[in-house]
Parts: C-alpha cells; sequence; structure tokens
C-alpha cells in the first residue's frame, strides 16, 4: 500500500476543510492511505517514508502562504525524489501561487506532477465587503472537483510521470498592482472589549503571534507580524475582534465552517 502524506496551511478553514476532503476520500482507496498535517507544525517523521504528497497553501496576494516557505526552508532536502500534487484556496486570483510553491518544493527534491485551485470563501473579503453572498462559497462543483483531482493524481503516480513547473500565468501581470498594494497594506484589528470573554482562543490559535494580552488581558495586535489571515476574527466565539474601528463582523466564517 502506498502512503501519501498531505500537508497543509489553513487561515480561516477553506485549506484545511479541502485538505480532509483529500484525506477521506485517499484513505478509501484499497492502494492507497493517507496522513495530514498542517504546515504550522514541525514534522518529526520522515517524510522520504511517503510515496507521494499533496501540498495546500491558501492564496495570500497570489503567493503561498508564509508557514509553507517557513516550513520548506527547515526542511533539508530529501534523499528520494517524491512526486506531488500542489493546490490553493483563493477568492478571486490564484495567478502564480502554484508556480511559486512549485519551484520551492523543488529545491528539497519535492517534484510537482499535478496542480489545481480552488475558488474559496475569502477570508478577508467577507469581513471588507459582507454584501457580496460569493466571498462566503466554494465554487460550484468543489467536491467533485476534489474527487477528480485525487483520482487524477493517484492514477497519475500510479506510471511513470512527468514533473513540471505550473506555467506563469499573464493574469499575474494585470494583477499586481492589487498584490503590491495587498502585501503592502496591513489593516489594524479592533478589539471590543463589551464582548470579549477572555478566552485567549485568538492569542493562542493566531499563527503567526500577532496578538498577545494587553494589561487588561485583552487581546492586542502587533501589526508587523500579521498575513491578513483573519483566522483570529473568524474563530472568536463571540465575534468580538473586528476590521472595523465601529462595528463586529455581520457574519464570519466561523459558521460557514460550523466551527465550535
Amino acid at each position: 500500500m502506498k502512503k501519501i502524506l498531505i500537508l497543509y496551511f489553513s487561515g480561516a478553514g477553506a485549506t484545511l476543510k479541502t485538505a480532509q476532503l483529500m484525506h477521506s476520500y485517499i484513505n478509501t482507496s484499497e492502494n492507497y492511505a493517507a496522513d495530514i498535517h498542517s504546515m504550522e507544525k514541525d514534522f518529526k517523521d520522515n517524510i522520504n517514508s511517503y510515496d507521494a504528497l499533496i501540498i495546500g497553501t491558501p492564496c495570500y496576494h497570489c503567493s503561498p502562504c508564509n508557514a509553507l516557505v517557513s516550513f520548506f526552508s527547515k526542511l533539508p532536502k530529501l534523499t528520494n525524489k517524491i512526486p506531488a500534487m500542489i493546490f490553493n484556496s483563493y477568492s478571486l486570483f490564484s495567478c502564480n501561487t502554484n508556480r511559486i510553491t512549485a519551484k520551492i518544493i523543488k529545491e528539497k527534491n519535492i517534484n510537482t506532477v499535478y496542480d489545481t485551485a480552488y475558488r474559496s470563501p475569502a477570508s478577508d473579503g467577507t469581513l471588507i465587503v459582507p454584501f457580496i453572498k460569493r466571498f462566503f462559497e466554494f465554487e460550484k462543483k468543489y467536491y467533485a472537483k476534489i474527487y477528480q483531482d485525487c483520482k487524477n493524481f493517484l492514477t497519475i503516480i500510479d506510471k511513470e510521470y512527468k514533473e513540471y513547473i505550473p506555467h506563469f500565468k499573464l493574469s499575474a501581470v494585470i494583477n499586481s498592482p492589487n498584490k503590491l498594494i495587498g502585501s503592502l497594506l496591513t489593516l489594524n484589528i479592533y478589539t471590543y472589549e463589551n464582548k470579549c470573554v477572555k478566552c485567549d482562543k485568538c492569542i493562542n490559535d493566531c499563527p503567526h503571534h500577532a496578538l498577545y494580552k494587553n494589561k487588561e488581558n485583552y487581546p492586542a495586535f502587533i501589526k508587523a507580524r500579521c498575513e491578513n489571515c483573519y483566522r483570529c476574527i473568524h474563530h472568536c466565539p463571540k465575534n468580538a475582534l473586528s476590521l472595523s474601528r465601529n462595528k463586529t463582523p455581520v457574519k464570519t466564517l466561523r459558521e460557514v465552517y460550523q466551527i465550535i
């Protein structure tokens, strides 16, 4: 039986949902077994023991997340070449996210043989323009696409496969002003003390350590560390965090993903 490792990072939850669905599908196969692991944490086992990898990242300003970059910068070069499927979760454009990811992992002897992307709820758009319904939804035929992508990937690694780097997408040129503004602009996150119950969930769950306790034990924000995943806002059980100084979010992805 071949072993597949699914490595992912997820901010508000879209990439996690996709990774979990892939994990479930692969484990229904007679010839494959899958493990799943978040790139927020070091991987203690030997990646060389796996026959293939699936690597997933949210698309932040048309690039893979910092957690992916950090994870693979620390990973020693593998002794064996391992085939990989890479995917990203995006809300408007993913542009060259997969291309960048493929180049990063190739340095570690991990070779892309299949890549894909899924339009997913927007962690920023749902907070900034909550009246746009599309930002709360996955693309049509999302589940069927995951099933087909996994099936295609398993078929590829069952035979002699060809590695590649995804082609440069011209949409990246058109989207470059938006990418530049997004990468330079970090919005403030405000705490509504009348709603906050000081549970510390936002502080403990922040993958970038961008929140800490102030003197009154309320969460305070370190702007320089934030990557705009907004997990803190979307996962807050009391809707006590917001990008707005005047009001808390009308709706968050906590409801979409049914986070407890």
